[in-house]
């Protein structure tokens, strides 16, 4: 019986040895490609400076892990399995960001992506101005295939993805305030959560069976909460040009439809008119935006309701609450000075980049800077 037991120990030692190995050479590859991915861009530098740091304590805990599989009973074993797992899915991380890291460098070898790229930067780097994020974030800028967020909270980096083909559409990048917006969720996600749930619990058993609360809560909380915040600061920063730009992107045939990750258009865009109204922009803001909404809404023929799990009444509470949080957003401190570069177009020189893209997008003005 001790030497089966001692064969199968030594069995499950050398399993999680090979387990250790295959991620050694994981590791060095991925050492090796960062290291190669180093250029002039002061951006990419920055995060393979982040990401070296990051192998380097993969390399330590791996090897730390290699001198406890000599004690490899069965607790102990579990967990080292476990601890493997997540370096696993540590290093698959690591091989999208290189993904990333690679396409933007092919592209910046061409004049004209280079200039869109680095105007990207300034624009997205503006934004993070208004909203505080700590100065220690590193927000980085890339192309691949749709708008998208990568958010790294260990070592402190958040990608934002754009589609390839909207490098050079610089009015549509208003969308990238959306993704902003989900930095935003994070950093803020305690207070939002803390405040925001209550109210949507209260909502849904005034409306729904007992049975099905539960159900709708994990949603709200894992999807459609930060969805509609990440809209409320986009519009906060862009005004009507994101709602418009949004409508655009979404090319939404019925849009009362519930998706499982993300809420109806019409309940994003009542978020956004209702959050607008709460801080008291400018009567000439809000009517601009529910002219751009009106625009699209009134054109299709259904006009479904609102499910009652995502009512009218929920997402009237959300902006209520958003209205508390985020009181002054830029668009309504600047409104002033975006009608007098919205009146300016098509001369864009010298104008602020925070101001100027949502100007293009609101006055249909398709062409680059």
């Amino acid at each position: 019986m001790w030497l089966w037991l001692h064969v199968a120990n030594a069995m499950s030692r050398e399993m999680l040895l090979r387990i250790i190995d295959d991620l050694r050479v994981d590791v060095a590859s991925l050492e090796g490609l960062f290291r190669a991915a180093r250029s002039s861009d002061p951006k990419v530098t920055a995060l393979v400076d982040r990401f070296e740091r990051g192998l380097s304590k993969v390399k330590q805990g791996l090897e730390a892990l290699a001198k406890q599989c000599r004690y490899a009973y069965r607790e102990l074993y579990t967990w080292l399995l476990f601890m493997l797992q997540r370096y696993r899915q540590t290093i698959y991380l690591l091989h999208t960001v290189y993904g990333l890291i690679s396409l933007r460098g092919i592209l910046r070898e061409n004049r004209n992506a280079q200039r869109s790229l680095s105007l990207a930067d300034e624009y997205v780097d503006s934004l993070i101005g208004e909203l505080d994020v700590p100065a220690d974030f590193l927000i980085f800028v890339t192309p691949e295939s749709e708008y998208a967020s990568l958010p790294i909270p260990n070592v402190k980096v958040f990608i934002i993805i754009l589609p390839l083909t909207n490098l050079a559409k610089p009015w549509k990048w208003v969308l990238l305030s959306h993704e902003l917006g989900h930095l935003y969720y994070q950093l803020h996600r305690d207070e939002i959560l803390t405040t925001a749930l209550p109210a949507i619990e209260e909502e849904l058993r005034d409306s729904i069976r007992d049975k099905e609360i539960r159900i709708y809560m994990d949603l709200w909380c894992k999807y459609w909460l930060q969805e509609i915040v990440s809209d409320i600061v986009a519009v906060g920063l862009c005004g009507p040009a994101y709602l418009k730009m949004l409508v655009m992107e979404a090319t939404e045939p019925k849009p009362a439809r519930v998706y499982a990750s993300h809420p109806p258009l019409d309940a994003r865009a009542r978020a956004q008119i209702k959050y607008l109204q709460l801080i008291g922009a400018p009567e000439e803001l809000t009517r601009t935006i529910e002219r751009v909404w009106k625009e699209y809404r009134e054109k299709i023929d259904k006009m479904a309701l609102l499910p009652d799990y995502l009512s009218e009444s929920i997402v009237e509470r959300v902006s209520n609450i958003m209205a508390d949080i985020l009181q002054d957003p830029f668009i309504v401190t600047s409104w002033r000075d975006f009608k007098r570069v919205l009146g300016k177009l098509p001369d864009t020189k010298g104008e602020d980049l925070k101001l100027l893209i949502p100007a293009m997008a609101l006055k249909d003005i398709y062409r680059g800077l």
